[in-house]
């Protein structure tokens, strides 16, 4: 239990911040969620940027963006996360699920912040960086889910699997997920989350971002590939 508490932790921050953030949104006029969320979007933009800078190869970068989208659009990834979100709002009788779970799963679950928080977790038993992480989280998330939809409050599920399953391996991770391997996928993820931003600031699905999300895994193959001599510039 003690190598999941931080990821619990995480996942209990995220669900508070989003029930103040469904109760106290009501009383927020259509006009103000609208520009809210453009706001945000500007904010996001400049965090994605943040974790993207300074690029460290640009070609790989690319690579893995475009296969992944490549791979995504195959796969319809995005068109099945937003079928999922319909099918949840139909269920529940309520809009706004898909835009706040997308989103918010990307948010909360990109970054080095949470790879190094479970992995520290999953080590040593504290869980300082990931109880950092659900106070920041908890705030974002209630931001997020006040002006993108109720569905942010779902993407705490996705946070707890995701960083209690690299907590529980992260005996076996840690020699892999570190160095130049974590800084390709936190650029790759910074990349996705200042795409997210421009969608808020679109208010659309321009860019559709399930389609990318196979281009996490795309640095892990080309570091590999470099690693046995192949490069592509």
């Amino acid at each position: 239990m003690q190598q999941v508490a931080g990821s619990l932790m995480n996942g209990l921050g995220i669900i508070v911040g989003s029930l103040i953030g469904i109760f106290g949104g009501r009383n927020l006029s259509e006009q103000f969620r609208d520009q809210a969320l453009r706001i945000i979007g500007v904010v996001v933009i400049l965090i994605g940027l943040k974790m993207a800078w300074p690029l460290p190869d640009a070609i790989n970068t690319l690579l893995s963006m475009v296969l992944g989208l490549w791979l995504g659009s195959w796969l319809r990834i995005d068109d099945r996360l937003q079928q999922f979100g319909q099918w949840a709002e139909s269920r529940v009788g309520r809009s706004g699920f898909a835009k706040g779970f997308i989103a918010g799963t990307l948010i909360f679950n990109i970054g080095a912040m949470s790879i190094l928080g479970s992995l520290q977790n999953g080590l040593t038993g504290t869980y300082s960086i990931l109880a950092t992480k659900a106070v920041l989280d908890g705030t974002t998330a209630m931001i997020l889910t006040s002006v993108a939809g109720w569905g942010v409050i779902a993407a705490s599920v996705v946070t707890v699997v995701y960083e209690g399953s690299l907590s529980l391996l992260a005996s076996d991770l840690e020699p892999v997920l570190k160095g130049i391997l974590l800084t390709d996928i936190t650029v790759v993820g910074g990349l996705m989350i200042a795409a997210i931003g421009i969608n808020f600031i679109l208010n659309n699905n321009t860019i559709k971002i399930g389609n990318l999300l196979p281009a996490l895994f795309f640095p892990v193959l080309l570091l590999w590939l470099k690693n046995h001599g192949i490069y592509f510039l």
